[in-house]
């Protein structure tokens, strides 16, 4: 019994190495892979902004002063360049800060987080386990769609301060356009831009509604990776990597069931006597 369970430690042991050796792999993965998005994110904000401006509403565009076009691209490079920095400093970890402080700094808004920390395995108090190591990467994730979310948002009120955009189009419209998934209210349109029907109110006293088609930045994640090659193929090595630390999740979780079905055994065997 004894020989068996020294076995099984020992297989585990081995595991807990594989997940800081994959965890690793993760850390300098998602490093690439951030940095590369972040150059696919200013590209296709660039090019949806551009296709906006001079396709969707070329008009209002043209009413702009040589100064004010410079200002609104400015803009909108330097909402870009923000992406990019933000995106570099997502690698948020499980090293010697409890899971709890972690799934806080997933869910706060970018400019709430204020440490950041790399994967790093060794003096971690507790074994870094597969759940541990999901968790971050969902994290990382769900970083990145909300900051691509806030990034529309952010682009598209540049763009209505700057004529582009209704002046008069409540700020909740843009949100919703930022948010946004495909549904029936919405149209197919150019690569990260959204085509919404709101329902508007004329000017005159009549007070009637009317039906506007409006068209928004809106960045998907999807879209983004697919424009850019040099993204995709670090996706690709991020699901490569995914697959590989299933495998190991499996095993390691059937070493800790058969470790506890061992001491459960030994356990009753020690309690248990004849009347």
């Amino acid at each position: 019994m004894a020989g068996s369970i020294n076995r099984i430690d020992q297989d585990i042991v081995a595991l807990e190495e594989a997940i800081a050796k994959i965890a690793q792999e993760f850390d300098q993965a998602y490093e690439v892979y951030l940095v590369a998005l972040g150059h696919g994110v200013r590209q296709q904000l660039i090019l949806a902004s551009y296709h906006l401006c001079t396709q969707t509403y070329p008009q209002s565009f043209l009413e702009l002063s040589v100064s004010q076009r410079q200002k609104l691209q400015q803009g909108l490079k330097n909402l870009a360049r923000q992406m990019q920095a933000d995106l570099c400093e997502s690698l948020l970890l499980p090293t010697d800060v409890e899971l709890e402080d972690l799934e806080d700094d997933f869910t706060s808004e970018p400019e709430e987080s204020n440490h950041h920390t790399n994967l790093q395995v060794s003096g971690t108090p507790q074994p870094l386990t597969p759940e541990r190591l999901l968790a971050w990467q969902e994290g990382i994730e769900t970083g990145i769609v909300r900051r691509l979310k806030l990034l529309s948002k952010d682009a598209n009120l540049l763009l209505q301060r700057s004529g582009l955009l209704p002046k008069k189009l409540p700020e909740a419209i843009l949100e919703v356009a930022s948010k946004a998934d495909a549904s029936s209210d919405m149209v197919a349109g150019p690569a990260n831009l959204l085509q919404i029907m709101i329902e508007t109110e004329d000017d005159d006293e009549s007070q009637t509604s009317m039906m506007t088609r409006l068209t928004a930045i809106h960045l998907r994640l999807g879209e983004i990776e697919f424009a850019d090659a040099s993204v995709m193929a670090r996706r690709h090595q991020l699901r490569h990597l995914s697959g590989q630390l299933s495998g190991i999740r499996r095993d390691y979780q059937k070493k800790l069931r058969e470790r506890a079905v061992l001491h459960a055994e030994s356990a009753w065997r020690a309690s248990w006597y004849e009347d």
